[in-house]
């Protein structure tokens, strides 16, 4: 066999030899782009039920952050995550990146299980077929026998079942980006996203049918998981909606029925493929191989368990995805409503910046008015201990007479992936709102693609002092106070926030925000604190359209 020569190389230097699992000739990887456990547990899928229940899995798995493609398909197959590997974002290329790799191979990279493969085994078959062009330039063109930009899912699809049942790989790595398509377009959760997941299942019936044909499958072990999940229309927060996904191991060299337990992490699954085909992994690789998985190893002892998940309490009205609930009202007052989405434990709340304590805090009991801006903070308490994280609702009352204060303006930029030179460009439209939110202006009637928006209104600041600013946004972003960039956050990539701070005297000071969408889903809020001003939306009530 051509991979025993190759272990007994490697491991002839070490002390201890460790034991390469049997009987597992030939790896298959199966990654589906923004598939979620959820998607896996509410759709019908029985290829992948079929391999959860005849081999390992666990729906907790985690992604890197940020939960965005490049940035975890990058951990998958390098074994590392961002600090590592520095693929920090969608906007990353090979010689146009910010954080160089911490150490690189001849050609200049970070190691992927690809560059494994072709330095110790150089006579393995080794294939990369993905349905993402993106997906291509995360490894070396050099490294891999096999290399196919595919079209759509069923023809990248095809690639691979022909790939398999020809060339017979010891392994292959398939990429699938039709899930995540539709959870930009029709929003993770969706039934059209559901269905998105059914034929997903359908073709990876197809990819282990291939090796059947071929006649390998008894000898393959494969892996199906994702890059990330979703929430609403995108990705890239830290919500555990984005961050989980499901790791499934299945066919070769691996129990049956066995429920994963111990942690598994993206940059987990190339030293996992490495582990079952006896390759050493580098130094700077941080994965570990999901051991416990395999025939003939015991389930690791574990310290420290799973934290069992407490879902926080439900505050109203809810905002939508990606910031806090409530919003911004013209009127006297506004409601407050709060709901337990668990069997178990009280809803306890503060008013204003302080998390609940059972010391600070107020059971809830019924609906309750605010009558001018402020915080809400809830948490689910249970034997007088907080059990789940704080949920947070953001209030913004502004007077009914009160003009919108922030000026925007609307420009079309076909071909963008980062904030555009505005003083070349002129704008399909421009009026006024009562934040620095996409909310108001991309309406159903406006462009929502290939746009980019700039908002400027001036901030009353009531006390000297040092300010934070944040902008959270979907694609990129940019804040400036005074002419003064104080936030960069451009680029394409999913919901990210950053932020930077000044000291800023009394008086009003103008604030600009520039942002962009590139394509599917988007986002953008911006936040601020400030002496005795917790971290909040900047409220409209601070906002004014002349200084």
């Amino acid at each position: 066999m051509i991979m025993t020569m190759g272990i007994l190389f490697l491991w002839s230097c070490s002390s201890k030899r460790e034991q390469t699992p049997k009987g597992i000739q030939h790896v298959v990887v199966i990654g589906i782009d923004g598939m979620s456990p959820d998607g896996i547990q509410k759709a019908n899928t029985p290829t992948l039920d079929s391999m959860i229940q005849n081999g390992a899995a666990t729906m907790h798995a985690r992604s890197v952050l940020p939960s965005s493609s490049s940035s975890n398909w990058a951990s998958m197959i390098m074994g590392a995550d961002t600090e590592q590997h520095g693929v920090t974002s969608n906007g990353w290329e090979k010689f146009d990146h910010q954080l160089p790799p911490i150490v690189v191979t001849k050609n200049g990279t970070f190691p992927t299980i690809f560059t494994l493969f072709k330095d110790q085994e150089p006579k393995a078959h080794v294939g990369a077929i993905y349905d993402w062009d993106g997906f291509g330039r995360l490894f070396e063109k050099a490294d891999v026998d096999f290399d196919i930009d595919g079209d759509h899912e069923d023809k990248t699809t095809q690639e691979a079942v022909s790939y398999i049942k020809e060339s017979t790989p010891n392994f292959t790595f398939v990429h699938l980006d039709h899930v995540d398509h539709a959870g930009h377009a029709l929003g993770h959760g969706s039934p059209d996203y559901y269905k998105s997941i059914e034929k997903a299942d359908s073709l990876i019936a197809e990819i282990v049918d291939a090796a059947k044909q071929a006649g390998i499958f008894e000898k393959t072990m494969f892996i199906i998981s994702a890059d990330h999940g979703g929430l609403g229309f995108g990705h890239g927060g830290e919500s555990l909606a984005e961050m989980e996904i499901p790791f499934i191991l299945y066919g070769a060299g691996i129990k049956k029925g066995y429920k994963i337990e111990e942690t598994v992490y993206q940059y987990d699954n190339a030293p996992t493929v490495a582990y079952a085909m006896g390759l050493q992994t580098p130094q700077a690789w941080i994965g570990r191989p999901v051991k416990g998985a395999f025939i003939g190893n015991e389930a690791p002892k574990l310290s420290y368990k799973r934290k069992k998940q407490i879902i926080q309490p439900k505050i109203l009205p809810d905002a939508g995805y990606f910031e806090p609930a409530g919003g911004v009202f013209k009127a006297d007052s506004v409601a407050v409503v709060m709901q337990n989405p668990n069997n178990v434990g009280e809803v306890r709340y503060t008013i204003g910046n302080n998390l609940p304590t059972l010391q600070n805090s107020q059971v809830y009991q019924d609906t309750f008015y605010l009558k001018q801006t402020n915080m809400a903070k809830a948490g689910v308490f249970q034997n007088d201990r907080l059990v789940s994280t704080v949920a947070e609702g953001s209030f913004r009352i502004v007077p009914k007479t009160k003009q919108d204060p922030v000026k925007f303006r609307v420009y079309q930029v076909n071909g963008i992936e980062k904030l555009p030179d505005f003083t070349s460009l002129n704008p399909i439209y421009k009026g006024f709102v009562t934040e620095f939110s996409h909310k108001q202006v991309l309406t159903d009637d406006m462009p929502q693609e290939q746009v980019a928006v700039v908002f400027e209104s001036y901030l009353e600041v009531s006390e000297e002092g040092q300010y934070g600013f944040f902008t959270n946004s979907d694609d990129g972003s940019k804040l400036y106070v005074n002419g003064t960039e104080i936030v960069n956050n451009d680029g394409d990539h999913g919901v990210l926030e950053r932020s930077g701070s000044l000291k800023l005297s009394k008086g009003t000071h103008l604030v600009r925000v520039e942002f962009f969408n590139g394509g599917g889903g988007y986002h953008l809020d911006v936040k601020y604190s400030g002496p005795h001003i917790p971290k909040q939306i900047i409220p409209a009530n601070q906002l004014y359209r002349e200084k």
